[in-house]
This record gives C-alpha cells, structure tokens and sequence, in this order.
C-alpha cells in the first residue's frame, strides 16, 4: 500500500506537500537505533502478560521492550503517514500506536500554541472542520441496536478515509503494532455523533438526563459490541484499549465533576431488582447525600458533628448507597467481558485491555476501594495506568482546594488535605512538594513507581501493566491551551522509575499532537539504556 497521504485536505485529504523528506540523520544510523526499538509481527508473547499473544506471522524475532503511543487518528495524516511513523520510531522508539477510529470524546485538535513541532508545519486545532469518524461502519454488525454513527460529512477534511486500512502497511514495513484506542463518549460527544443517543442517556436522582449513557441499557450495550465487532472484522489490528472514563456516583458527587448521581432508569430498577439492591432506598439515600453536599458546596452548615461525621451518617443511615455503587461497577465489568468476548471470538491473539484514567489511579479513592486491580485483571490482557505525574499537581491541587476542602475535609487547610493524602495514597512527603507548590511542580518520579508497583503487586501476574507516561500535557481550562513541557530529564526518570516497579512496558501520553521532540527523545533514550543493560 503506498502513502496516499498528500491529498488535498477540503476534499478530506491532505494537502500538496503533506508528506516530508526530513531525514533523521545518517540512514545507517537510523535502521540501527529503530532496531532496537522494533517489535515485528512474529512477537510470540507480550512481555508479563501471562497470556499468549500470538501474533500474525509467527516468526521468531528478538523480544523488544513495549512503547505505545496515544495517536489521534487526524495526526498521521496532517504530518504524512510515513514522516509521523518514522519520527515516533526514531525518538522514542514506539513500536505499537494507540489509534482512535473515531473522536467522540478526547483532548484532539489543539491550538497551535499547545502543540508540539515533529520537523512538519504545525496547523492550529481551533476552528478546524475534521472528520470525526475514521472508519468505514457496516450496517450488518448494527443489527441488534438502534443506535448509529452519524453519516459522513463529505466536507470535512479526511472525511471518507479509513484510519487502520492506511496504517496497515507502513506499520507492518515498520514492525509497528497498530491497537484501537476506543474511549466511551459522553457529554456533546454521544448526543452529537451517535443518532439515537438521547434514548440511552443515564436519568439521575432528580429525573434528569445525565451525560453519559446507561450501562445496562441494551441498546447501548449492543451498539459497543457492535463497533468493536466492526472494527475487529474489518480491519487487522493487534489489540484494543477501551477506556470508560467514569467513576462511581459518590466519585462523581464528591470527588471531581461534581454530578448528580446516576442512574435511575428502568433498566437500573431492573437490574437492581434481579440482584436484590433496594431501587427506591438508594435513590433516596443517594438524594439525600446529594442535598448534604450541595449545601457544603454553597458553605451552608454541616451540623453540630461536622461534615465528614456528617457524610458517615448518611452512609450509615443509607447501606443502598454502597450497594448502589457496587451495582454501577458491576455494570461497568459487564461490559468489559463483552468487549473481551467479543474481540477474543473473531481473533483470539488479539490483546484486550482497558486504559485507567488518571482519577482513578491516582486520587480517587472511592474507585480505588472499589475497583482494586486485582478485580480488573481476568479480563485485561493488560491495563494501562494514567501515571501522569507533572499534570498531576494542578490537578490534585484543584481536587484539594476547590473540592475535598470546601466540603467533606472542610476545617482541614490544603496542606493538611495534601499531608492526608500523601499518608493515604502511600506517597513520601518528604519527595512530593507541599501544597504551596504542588501546582507548578507536579509530582515526581517515585509516583509513578509507587502507581505503577500498586498496579504490578495489583494483579498479581494475570495481566500485564502498561505505565501511562504524560509528557507535554498543557494546562488550564478546555482541555488545557497553556503550553506546559515537560522536564526531559525527569520524563526519562520516569520511565526508569516505571520499568523499576515492574512494568511489562510504557504508553506515551496524553495525546501525540501535544507532545515535543525533546521529551520524546527523553523516552526513547531511558528505553534504549534499559534494553542495553538487558
């Protein structure tokens, strides 16, 4: 297959001139360090996994560390397929992508000023009208669903072109891996793209819509399957990570996104009535809670025995509220195993696995009590954790201030919220910032080996675990548009310090469009030591 990307890009194509002849260096050279780096088509088994991963051709080839990549499908088509393949190859050394087929949800098409340069002209992400449907859906897999993609708009740009199809060859010549990286929709994302949408959405304590859609409506089920059986029958792909970016409802209420909880549709009553949860309890103890932390929130009193004693009661006075949100994971691994069946059925060397954001593997502990990794393992080939340690520290000091501190912690001042976190989560204060410059610094290296080993001693071998290494993600609202690299030195401390708790392998984060050369060359350089000391 040739690279057809110099299409001129109204017509869904790219541009004249799309594709580069920037060379990295002596061509001798650069086949020497890319074969450190290359993981072909005959791997037998992913390093860890504890489950076989045969793939294609089944030659015999030299074990390579694993180096994945969050790739907006849009990237390698702005930047020229070859040129975008060949750049992450030569300066982190990536031998599997994580391409999104399609861009219902995700911090995609950034601002010029929070992009990273890759030898090409970089093209501002605002205002652009881009396809967000990257493959071709077939109606045959929709049957069992009323839910449908939304037809192709052919004035988009790259409108009508088929991400994996394009990919297949120049990865294959590269020994590249080429993974669908599928995240749940939500908010505009679900109402926007997906037709029928609006009679799926969650219906939560008051009677409203909720953002998301339920997980035990069927329709919504099927239309998962659907997609995931469409693109695992269309296409060649090695693997799938599916990333369901939803905690449970006291995360939602008190934690972050601060949501009504969720969701009291007829298809929850139903499930709740076959396993044995009081229905209407649960949503009176969940209305109730939800009333208490309003009030909290707009700085109204606690009562006599202050806010945390406070929220206890309620879940004292209301068990349903637990086992509500142990009826909302359920649901959630529910899900999993269908999307694990599913892809084991039409090709059983692909690898299953799902992406943990970064709420849940770092601060929400409601989630962590819920969902330890143990619980995740029997149907993930891997999972990949979101260690994502500079961004961490806005992040974490906005949960803090804004949230824990004007409500459930309230009287406890942001350095003690900090202290009781890092006591908790198992973090040393004496390496991690105090509060005062927690924002600016973000958290170290050691976070991510204590984030990453939890996940390792986690499932105890019945998965493997891929490290989430976050470079370069900007900060602010939106998505972030503030520019914010990274450390180089620290991301390749980083990626030592993840290899160091027991990693099986690396993904780079947060998106590839935001990422610099530097700290992409930091990576490649802590994987081609590690792998030299091998």
């Amino acid at each position: 297959m040739t690279d057809n990307s110099n299409r001129d890009e109204s017509q869904g194509k790219l541009p004249a001139g799309g594709r580069t002849d920037r060379k990295f260096g002596d061509r001798r050279r650069f086949l020497k360090t890319a074969g450190l780096f290359a993981v072909t088509a005959g791997i037998r088994r992913l390093e860890s996994s504890g489950r076989a991963a045969e793939l294609p051709d089944g030659g015999a080839t030299p074990r390579s560390r694993f180096v994945g990549v969050h790739l907006a499908a849009h990237s390698p088509y702005d930047e020229g397929i070859d040129h975008c393949l060949d750049f992450l190859q030569e300066t982190a050394g990536v031998n599997t992508l994580f391409v999104t087929s399609n861009a219902y949800y995700g911090a995609m098409l950034r601002p010029k000023e929070a992009q990273g340069y890759h030898g090409v002209p970089i093209r501002d992400g605002r205002d652009r009208q881009v396809t967000k449907t990257f493959f071709q859906p077939h109606e045959k897999y929709y049957a069992g669903t009323a839910l449908r993609h939304k037809p192709l708009d052919l004035t988009l740009a790259y409108a009508g072109r088929e991400i994996f199809a394009d990919l297949a060859e120049p990865a294959r010549r590269r020994g590249m891996k080429v993974y669908e990286r599928m995240y749940e929709p939500g908010g505009e994302g679900l109402i926007e793209n997906i037709l029928g949408a609006e009679n799926v959405r969650t219906v939560d304590v008051l009677g409203e819509r909720g953002r998301r859609a339920c997980w035990n409506h069927p329709d919504y089920l099927n239309w998962v399957e659907a997609c995931v059986r469409d693109l695992f029958s269309s296409y060649a792909l090695d693997g799938i990570q599916y990333g369901a970016e939803r905690n449970g409802h006291l995360s939602r209420l008190v934690d972050w996104a601060r949501e009504t909880p969720t969701c009291f549709c007829d298809h929850c009553r139903q499930r709740a009535g076959k396993e044995g949860v009081d229905f209407e309890r649960a949503k009176i103890g969940l209305t109730e809670l939800t009333r208490f932390i309003r009030v909290l929130e707009k700085g109204g009193e606690p009562g006599p025995d202050g806010a945390l004693v406070g929220f206890l009661r309620l879940l004292m006075q209301y068990p349903e509220i637990f086992a509500w949100e142990n009826l909302h994971y359920r649901a959630g691994e529910d899900l999993h195993q269908r999307i694990y069946d599913t892809v084991k059925a039409i090709n059983p060397r692909a690898q299953v696995g799902r992406h943990i954001d970064h709420s849940q593997s770092s601060w929400d502990l409601f989630f962590r009590a819920a969902m330890p990794y143990a619980r995740m393992a029997p149907r993930s080939d891997f999972l990949k954790i979101s260690t994502y340690h500079d961004i961490l520290g806005p992040r974490l000091a906005g949960r803090i201030k804004d949230g824990y501190c004007s409500h459930l912690l309230r009287g406890f001042s942001p350095d003690q919220a900090l202290e009781l976190f890092y006591a908790v989560a198992g973090h040393s204060p004496q390496v991690e910032p105090p509060f005062d410059k927690l924002a600016a610094e973000g958290l170290s290296p050691e976070y991510v080996y204590r984030e990453t080993r939890r996940a390792v001693d986690g499932v105890a071998g019945e998965s493997a675990v891929y490290a989430g290494i976050a470079i370069d993600v900007p900060r602010g609202a939106d998505w972030g548009t503030e520019p914010s690299p990274s450390n180089p030195d620290e991301v390749n401390r980083c990626v030592d310090r993840a290899y160091d708790a027991g990693a099986a392998g690396i993904v780079i984060c947060r998106e590839y469009e935001e990422m610099h050369e530097a700290s992409l060359r930091a990576i490649g350089q802590a994987v081609r030591e590690r792998t030299a000391g091998e």
